[in-house]
């Protein structure tokens, strides 16, 4: 069995992300993050055909992803994501439901219609870009702050109560 992920962005700004960063500049933090985008994330596990199989699956269900508004790719490393700055330090939280419709319906579809996939998570990315000099373990302390929920202040991203956060590697 092999675990593959996409990231799905739309081409436009997107508005979450938009509504994130124009919040958070409200906020005025003393180092937020200077940007911020957001991707859906889509975790596969196949258990035949690796990257081709979701390849198909992207061809196949534009609910997926649909060219006309989005693009995608398969994220790997740090450098996957072109339109980020590379003179900032990015940080990836993915913000995901405890128990996701999304990822059982879409499990349950694919499985009828004869792919090879076993499961299926879904999940929002968010990618935080701070300055470049920031010391690393403070930007993922600043980040997981800014993203889990604990006060009416801060945690934007996520509800502690419905909601995992995790760090994107």
């Amino acid at each position: 069995m092999e675990s593959i992920q996409i990231a799905v962005k739309l081409k436009t700004p997107d508005p979450q992300a938009v509504t994130a960063i124009n919040t958070i500049r409200d906020m005025r933090l003393q180092l937020p993050p200077l940007k911020i985008h957001r991707y859906e994330l889509w975790e596969f596990e196949v258990s035949s055909g690796g990257r081709e199989t979701v390849s198909e699956l992207v061809r196949h269900f534009t609910d997926i992803v649909n060219p006309n508004k989005q693009t995608w790719l398969f994220p790997e490393k740090e450098s996957s994501f072109s339109e980020e700055d590379p003179e900032l330090q990015w940080v990836g939280i993915v913000v995901r439901d405890h128990l996701d419709s999304i990822s059982e319906n879409w499990t349950d579809l694919l499985k009828r219609r004869g792919f090879a996939v076993e499961s299926l998570r879904y999940g929002v990315l968010w990618r935080l870009g701070y300055l470049k000099d920031t010391d690393e373990a403070l930007t993922k302390k600043m980040a997981l702050d800014l993203s889990v929920s604990d006060t009416r202040a801060g945690g934007l991203f996520s509800n502690p109560v419905s909601q995992e956060v995790s760090f994107w590697i």
